[in-house]
């Protein structure tokens, strides 16, 4: 009987079946052939489905002749006749608005331009390229609306500072969470990038969860674009010369001049000075040959270096196929002696159609580093060793100096740099593997299984060796310090998508899970008593000290996200993340980072659909919260240090006190933003937000009974409030000539709040910063200078007098340091920052110059304390006075700087040398020549591209000092917004030549 009963429903089916048959086909782009991105076809009175990322699909659809709709935005829909013998059908769209079309990776998957909700910028490979560097951060500086970047030293190898709206936290990082191809992390070389696309806002950014509090920037990697096979070969080289910035050190004539302001006839408390130069003293003690004495220790210890970069890749597609391999060396020899950097990378990716549901992608990065570093005291020996003395003996060998030389040494430290390089070094090495395993099923035309994959290991080593040919502590022993660290982790992103549309409704998003765990151990010994010509720890002899530490890490991850369109007009997007961490005790480990954006384009309503002069409109508004763990694992535990010993065992010591309650950091961000074209040659955008972090981890004070100074608690907020605009305009577009501009400016301001209490940090060299709530991060605390005293020529301070309630009283000038009162100065952070660039084309030829601006930050400038000392170091070499300071001779002198006479304290840390770091930076100045398409196919190539470039070209300010460009980093070893003695930046001029095949 139900077998009855169910023969109808069998019948009815089968007919259906019948009467339905499978179509394949896919989706370009009339103009160019490109892949149209998710594209939707509607089936005349029936269902719609969407194409894939390459806009390929596969459909069911009625037997006899039927009619598709097919539309995506930034096209014009189309309606495509299909026969019953069509079985495979092309469709060409016509393209209407590239800038809606252009796909941008976001999150765990990818959106149209014009689906966007979020605060995204996206910059792609030809606005990368002008600045030849082995770090991508570099590249972005002045190109990106809120992100600044800094380059704070020039030592080779090194990466940019870079900070994307501002810094939210105290503790925890602020470097922006790197994504290559959809996986966190990862490895890739410059010349392998395709785009670049920063994530700014919660709304985009909560799918990464606790790991993008600072903000998320993608990499994607090149891939093959055409069906033939494509070569590419690119090679650089040039020089690179060091930019010592306004610190222009005395030659041996100058300072032999400038000393006599040592010799002064002036006694403070006397009454009978002449204020006369005792030129009988002073040439007694030092001798007229000096004079003509001229060592310049920065031109022997820097020189011009040569740098090289070569890149060739291979790409091609077939129907089933498609691969990529690239392959780049790059070699940079540092400006100082000894110091080099050199890195090799080879990138190779296949992705494997086995038919049109079924793809998998195989990649492997393989990188190598080798270099040698170098020691900060020579260069601290550089800028203050005397011209006076030579490093070098009469057979051109550098000369051993030690405070028992035979021979005069007047620089203060008896230390010769030259001599101590040249029997040192300071090699590193290391190598970065990653492999990434990405598989995709398409279970229906609406759902798709994603699963992305990758293991990485790396290993690095670097020593540090003295001979015992050095003078100072290692004399005679020599010294070796080595140490090793290997890291291997593994991530696995597994998610289901789905993308539908409805009518005039579009239904995308994801849910699945993320999980992440790695592992890094460190080993490390050092010991003295090194025979001669040996850098092995094994032949150390004593003061051997060894040490080693191991620190894993797991995160689990549930990721949720659902877009919604409706008529290509109105946009929703929502995004649920829940990560747990095992940096937290169990009760805690849970965070959730929710986010939610909406979006409107207004353009495409019928009120604004054609118009002349907006020509683009949308509106944007977003929601979310983020947040950190990264200030390292097991800060809620209580732990024992184990490295001291009792009765020849192992002694466990109270190292820090538990803090059960521990959890997130969170930051909960707001950003209402508006994108919009003028007359199709205008675009700027527009983006306001507020950020306010909050449970900050930090290191809160105990009272002294507890027996610890500080313990972990989360306690206090940080609010950034901001503006971003972003300005691109095609000034001139000619059939010959062209001329774009892109700009972009960011204001920032930050609060700190619910502190539990104000503290001050004092970091290198007594520099300190206050923490209270109401004030700024990073906020220089010290006594004002007050300049000199015309009557004495003594330094002066701001001395302040308050009553019981702290209302000021009087204001006076102190010449006695100890009564200047510590004073808030003046945050390292900049009010503004932004970017200027500009592109002209004429035929073949190309021209590009791009600056970088940052303004109203404040930098101390603390090599000043030792270059301009007064003469409280008569031994340390001087900078050239600037045009408009002067040394006070005599009383009724309006001086810039005191009396050497009467200079007690004057370099003890205030405003003295606390400097405006603001600058604007000629970044790169790029001239190309793209030769004609004849000539090259004459050759048998595709393209050739020659182009000269100049990086750091010129800085404008008013800082004095080195590059105003400081550390925006803080640590056990820096301050932010402190600029010592560093490594120069460079400038470096590159020719460059490009061929494709």
């Amino acid at each position: 009987m139900k077998t009855l009963l169910l023969l109808p429903f069998l019948l009815i089916t089968l007919l259906a079946a019948a009467q339905t048959r499978s179509l394949e086909g896919n989706v370009i782009s009339a103009s160019d052939q490109r892949a149209v991105s998710k594209a939707s076809i509607t089936i005349h009175n029936g269902k719609s489905f969407i194409a894939n990322d390459s806009g390929q699909f596969k459909i069911e659809v009625p037997t006899g002749n039927i009619v598709l709709t097919v539309s995506s935005i930034g096209f014009a829909s189309k309606e495509v006749a299909v026969s019953p013998t069509d079985n495979n059908i092309t469709i060409a769209l016509t393209e209407t608005n590239k800038d809606l079309n252009e796909v941008v990776v976001v999150g765990y998957n990818a959106k149209k331009k014009g689906e966007l909700t979020s605060a995204v910028t996206v910059v792609d490979a030809a606005k990368l390229k002008d600045v030849t560097t082995n770090d991508v951060g570099s590249m972005l500086q002045g190109k990106v609306a809120g992100l600044q970047v800094v380059n704070s030293s020039g030592v080779p190898g090194a990466a940019a500072e870079i900070r994307l709206r501002g810094v939210s936290s105290i503790n925890a990082s602020q470097t922006p969470l790197y994504v290559v191809d959809g996986i966190i992390g990862g490895n890739f070389d410059p010349n392998d990038v395709e785009s670049i696309t920063v994530l700014k806002d919660a709304s985009a950014t909560a799918m990464y969860g606790s790991q993008a509090n600072a903000g998320v920037i993608v990499v994607t990697t090149k891939k093959a674009k055409s069906g033939k096979t494509a070569i590419e070969f690119k090679a650089t080289a040039g020089f690179r010369t060091p930019d010592f910035g306004k610190l222009d050190m005395m030659d041996g004539s100058q300072l032999y001049d400038y000393q006599k302001q040592f010799y002064r006839d002036y006694i403070p408390t006397d009454t009978g000075n002449s204020y006369k130069v005792d030129l009988l003293k002073f040439y007694a003690e030092r001798p007229t040959s000096l004079d003509s004495q001229n060592h310049n220790w920065l031109t022997t210890i820097f020189k011009p270096a040569f740098i090289q970069n070569y890149y060739v890749s291979i790409s091609g597609k077939t129907e089933k196929n498609e691969y990529y391999l690239g392959a780049s060396y790059y070699n940079e020899n540092g400006t100082f002696m000894n110091t080099n950097f050199q890195r090799a990378n080879l990138r190779a990716t296949s992705t494997i159609h086995f038919n049109p549901k079924i793809s998998l992608t195989n990649s492997i990065n393989i990188s190598g580093v080798t270099g040698k570093s170098y020691d900060y005291n020579d260069i601290y020996y550089a800028f203050l060793n005397l011209p006076w003395d030579n490093p070098y003996d009469s057979a051109g060998n550098a000369v051993y100096v030690d405070g028992n030389s035979p021979f005069k040494w007047w620089s203060r430290d008896k230390v010769n740099p030259v001599h101590t390089i040249n029997h040192s070094d300071h090699p590193y090495k290391g190598f970065d593997v990653n492999y990434d395993l990405n598989f995709n099923y398409a279970i229906t035309n609406w759902l798709t299984l994603s699963s992305t994959n990758r293991v990485a290991a790396s290993y690095s080593k670097s020593s540090s060796y003295y001979s015992g040919d050095v003078a100072g502590q290692y004399h005679g022993t020599g010294y070796l310090d080595e140490s090793s660290i290997l890291s291997y982790s593994g991530i696995s992103n597994d998610l289901l998508k789905f993308n539908f549309k409805l009518g005039d409704h579009q239904l995308s998003g994801l849910a699945g899970m993320a999980f992440e765990g790695g592992k890094t151990e460190t080993l490390g010994g050092s010991g003295r008593g090194l025979p001669f010509g040996l850098k092995v720890l094994n032949v150390v002899s004593g003061n051997l000290s060894v040490n080693g530490y191991y620190d894993q890490s797991a995160l689990i991850s549930y990721i949720s996200q659902v877009n919604y369109s409706y008529r290509n007009k109105y946009f929703v997007s929502g995004s649920y993340r829940i990560d747990g961490s095992t940096a937290f005790q169990k009760s805690n480990r849970y965070g959730s980072f929710p986010a939610i954006s909406a979006g409107w384009l207004a353009s495409n309503e019928d009120f604004l659909r054609g118009n002349r002069i907006i020509t683009y409109l949308k509106l944007r508004a977003g929601y979310g919260v983020t947040g950190t763990q990264d200030i390292g694992a097991s800060r809620y535990l209580g732990l024992y240090s184990l490295t001291s010993q009792y009765n020849n065992q192992s002694a466990a010591t109270p190292s820090q006190l538990p803090s059960p309650g521990l959890t997130w950091e969170s930051k909960y961000q707001t950003n209402i933003g508006m994108d919009v074209d003028f007359f199709k040659r205008i675009s700027l955008s527009v983006d306001v937000y507020n950020n306010l972090t909050k449970n900050l981890l930090l290191q809160v004070s105990q009272p002294l009974s507890v027996g610890f100074e500080t313990r972990w608690e989360n306690s206090g907020e940080i609010q950034n409030k901001g503006l971003e605009i972003a300005l691109t305009t095609q000034n001139i577009q000619s059939r010959n000539f062209s001329w774009t501009t892109d700009f972009n400016i960011s204001f920032n301001t930050n609060k700190l709040k619910a502190l539990p209490a104000s503290f001050v940090k004092t970091g290198s060299w007594a520099i300190s910063q206050i923490y209270r709530n109401g004030g700024n991060l990073y906020e220089f605390y010290m006594p004002v200078w007050l300049g000199v005293d015309p009557q004495t020529g003594a330094p002066q301070w701001q001395k302040i007098t308050k009553d019981g309630n702290g209302n000021i009283t009087s204001t006076e000038a102190t010449s006695t340091y100890a009564d200047a009162t510590l004073q808030e100065v003046g945050s390292a952070l900049p009010k503004y920052q932004g970017g200027f660039n500009n592109t002209f084309t004429y035929k073949n030829i190309s021209l590009t110059v791009n600056t970088y601006f940052l303004y109203g930050n404040k930098v101390y400038s603390n090599n000043l304390r030792f270059v301009m000392n007064d003469g409280n170091e008569p031994y340390y070499n001087q900078i050239v006075l600037p045009s408009d300071y002067s040394i006070w001779t005599k009383p009724g002198d309006i001086a810039t700087n005191p009396s050497p006479q009467n200079a007690a304290n004057s370099t003890e840390v205030s405003t003295r040398y606390l400097k405006d770091g603001s600058f604007i930076s000629i970044r790169n100045i790029t001239l190309g020549y793209n030769l004609a398409q004849s000539f090259a196919k004459r050759l048998g190539m595709d393209g050739i591209v020659i182009s000269a470039s100049a990086d750091n070209v010129y800085t404008f300010t008013k800082f004095l000092g080195q590059d105003p460009q400081t550390t925006i980093q803080q640590d056990i070893y820096t301050t932010p917004g402190v600029s010592d003695f560093k490594y120069p930046n460079n400038r470096q001029f590159l020719l460059n030549i490009n061929l494709k095949f």
